[in-house]
């Protein structure tokens, strides 16, 4: 993508602009980083810099390390930053086993406008997780959006609310010492910023830097939809981002037509689409002001998706809409939702909980949605209607007696010669917050990344409103595992991505005595930590088995070993495991 810099501005202005994105702290540091590393440094097999040539980088950046001796690169979270900006700049150039200065390296020290903006322009949107094919950092682009929204200052509070509408966590305290240092996202978010020279904070407020003014209005103007696109388009382009941000990026295609006519094209794309490219068609037609209040009686004169426009027509004037309206956009909603389901959980999920919601009043509701006229109504209605005595959740755990314990064997899925297992006995009572840490021990792992257990209908792991993960603490093990064959699904360190599979072998009756975890067998010693995955673990084992191999002596050196025979994939002792067991519960 390029990253046109604004010929419109005076040449003084540009060169500001130029000297305030070299001189940002983040470009700096990279900078340093690839001016060091040269004509080339050695790297690992995962393409970060070997353990002892990372401790020198560390000490050219003032990095400070608890430990001389790091397992990794990718364990020194700030070096990765810097290494992360160098390699988003193209400062640094990736070969195997080799990293060198990059071409854009010499572009940048030159200080020419158009190679130096471009380039810092690139870099901030790829580290910022704005760039168009990576998952786009909501919280960063709603704190950059309130900012330009209020022409480039905005209160702590502000934009904690703007961050609230993505994902709930605005401070609850706005003063800056508490925001930068204690509230995140918010204090990492503006730091982040600061870092790239964007914004700065001052007092209770940020407020943007001249080349956060210009980075910020090309990002909501010039990387706009296109004015001349269909309503079509608009909406595909603005349907990821948060309302606000979307309402933003719309104001180019909204500002180059009459309300009328906006709102008019607004709708008919609406009519056309379903689920969140509808709401979103319909947001944006309520952007354009009681000047398109026309547009929306000509769709009020029609049946079906001119529901909306009645009871949007209805709230602008203060009175109640028609109750048929009413039931017609209840199913139209109720159908989107239902279609948006994943296909492994089932429809009457999602309707049983809806008929334990509108309880008595179902008999009802159930005759206004079905002469609501609209398409769906009859599908719905038959499932909202169907046998009481059907269950609300996919599966409903019967209840099991006081001490009841599982026969569990979990597999770590993908490492062979040999495969890596676990059988174990636990109690069927167990939180998964509690089973997590059996599997901890059981296993072999540190317990030092995250993890998430997946039953094929939710995740459960730390509550995370990014991620989704609902809170593991709340849900037992029987709760997941109710019949002999189930299966959990179970991740740790999203970096390597180790995927075991669990599976429920057998469900033993209480015994007097028998309490905790208890390891029965298995095979194969657990990978180290942050080795690199099934593919980096299969790659450490070729490199410790052959002494003449290029990283044989870091990988002794890293796991602390003097001889690559003391490493032994195969070791696996029950008595060795259940010693550690024995403090998990």
């Amino acid at each position: 993508m390029s990253f046109p810099f604004g010929k419109e501005l005076p040449d003084r202005e540009i060169r500001e602009l130029v000297e305030a994105a070299v001189a940002s702290p983040a470009l700096v540091s990279a900078r340093k980083l690839a001016e060091w590393v040269g004509t080339g440094r050695p790297l690992t097999t995962r393409n970060v810099l070997k353990p002892a040539v990372a401790v020198e980088a560390c000490d050219l950046l003032g990095i400070e390390l608890p430990s001389r001796k790091p397992r990794s690169a990718m364990d020194i979270d700030e070096l990765m930053l810097v290494w992360s900006t160098a390699l988003a700049a193209r400062f640094l150039e990736i070969s195997p086993g080799r990293v060198r200065a990059g071409k854009a390296l010499e572009l940048w020290v030159a200080e020419e406008p158009d190679p130096v903006l471009t380039i810092w322009a690139a870099c901030t949107t790829e580290c910022l997780g704005l760039a168009g094919d990576t998952a786009v950092d909501l919280e960063q682009v709603a704190v950059l959006a309130e900012l330009h929204e209020r022409d480039g200052s905005a209160s702590l509070r502000n934009l904690g609310e703007a961050i609230n509408e993505v994902d709930g966590s605005a401070p609850a305290c706005d003063c800056p010492d508490c925001v930068v240092e204690e509230m995140w996202p918010l204090g990492g978010v503006v730091e982040t910023l600061a870092e790239f020279g964007i914004a700065v904070l001052r007092g209770d407020s940020a407020e943007l830097t001249p080349l956060g003014r210009w980075y910020t209005d090309f990002l909501f103007r010039h990387s706009a939809p296109a004015a001349e696109v269909n309503a079509a388009t608009l909406l595909d382009g603005v349907a990821h981002l948060p309302p606000k941000v979307g309402v933003l990026m719309a104001r180019p295609w909204l500002s180059a037509r009459t309300p009328v006519v906006a709102a008019r094209e607004l709708l008919a794309a609406g009519e056309a689409a379903s689920g969140q490219l509808r709401v979103i068609a319909l947001a944006l037609a309520g952007q354009c002001g009681p000047e398109a209040d026309a547009a929306w009686r000509e769709w009020a004169a029609k049946d079906g998706f001119g529901a909306y426009a009645r009871v949007w027509l209805a709230e602008e004037a203060g009175t109640d809409p028609a109750e048929d309206d009413d039931a017609w956009i209840t199913v139209d909603t109720l159908a989107a939702t239902l279609d948006a389901l994943p296909p492994e959980i089932p429809a009457y999920v999602l309707t049983g909980i809806l008929r334990v919601q509108a309880g008595r009043e179902l008999a009802e509701v159930l005759p206004l949605l079905e002469r609501s006229g609209h398409p769906a109504a009859p599908r719905l209605v038959s499932l909202l209607g169907a046998d009481q005595s059907m269950p609300v959740v996919s599966r409903v755990p019967s209840a099991l007696p006081a001490g009841t314990r599982y026969g569990i064997k979990v597999q770590l899925r993908g490492v062979t010669k040999p495969p890596v297992w676990r059988r174990i006995e636990v109690p069927a009572d167990l939180d998964l917050g509690e089973f997590h840490g059996v599997l901890q021990r059981a296993m072999g792992w540190d317990d030092s990344h995250m993890h998430v257990f997946d039953d094929g209908r939710s995740e459960y792991g730390l509550p995370d409103p990014g991620l989704g993960h609902r809170n593991e603490r709340n849900v037992r093990l029987s709760h997941v595992l109710v019949e002999v064959g189930d299966r959990l699904g179970y991740t740790y360190d999203f970096g390597d991505d180790w995927e075991h599979q669990i599976t429920l072998e057998k469900i033993l009756p209480p015994a007097p005595g028998v309490t905790g975890a208890l390891c029965t067998g298995g095979k194969g010693a657990c990978p180290p930590e942050d080795c690199g995955g099934v593919g980096g673990y299969e790659r450490l084992k070729e490199i410790l088995a052959d002494p003449d191999a290029e990283e044989h002596d870091d990988m002794l050196e890293w796991l602390g070993l003097d001889s690559g025979d003391e490493f032994d994939p195969q070791g696996f002792s029950a008595e060795d495991v259940n010693r550690v067991l024995s403090r998990s519960v």
